[in-house]
């Protein structure tokens, strides 16, 4: 399985159009759907499965196998340049990413990380 943080966003869905391109489509999608005009991006696309971005932090700071993970593309940052909440961005950007990266280190799987 790849797993595509942020897989609803720009970014993140041209990772998954590329990867079911190439004939890919055990895919775990992770974001946010809080803003649904994200889910457009998903219509067209062959993923597995898709989980809320707090379940799956839940997860994996919870140190919870996720099943034969070939690898991580990280793109769940926000990328607001109007983004004023220091908090949210600290958790977000830095926090969850950096439990990411620990969960793949951990268990050596490839961490691609483009947000």
């Amino acid at each position: 399985m790849i797993i595509v943080t942020g897989g609803a966003g720009f970014i993140g869905s041209n990772i998954v159009k590329a990867l079911n391109d190439k004939g890919i489509t055990d895919i775990l999608v992770v974001d946010n759907l809080k803003d649904g005009t994200k889910f457009v991006n998903l219509v067209d696309l062959n993923i597995a499965d898709y989980m809320d971005k707090e379940d799956f932090l839940i997860q994996i700071m919870s140190g919870e196998e996720l099943g034969d993970i070939e690898a991580i593309f990280h793109e769940g940052a926000c990328s607001s340049t109007t983004e004023w909440d220091g908090k949210y961005m600290m958790d977000n950007n830095y926090q969850y990413s950096k439990e990411l990266l620990h969960y793949c280190l951990e268990r050596e799987i490839p961490f691609l990380y483009a947000s």
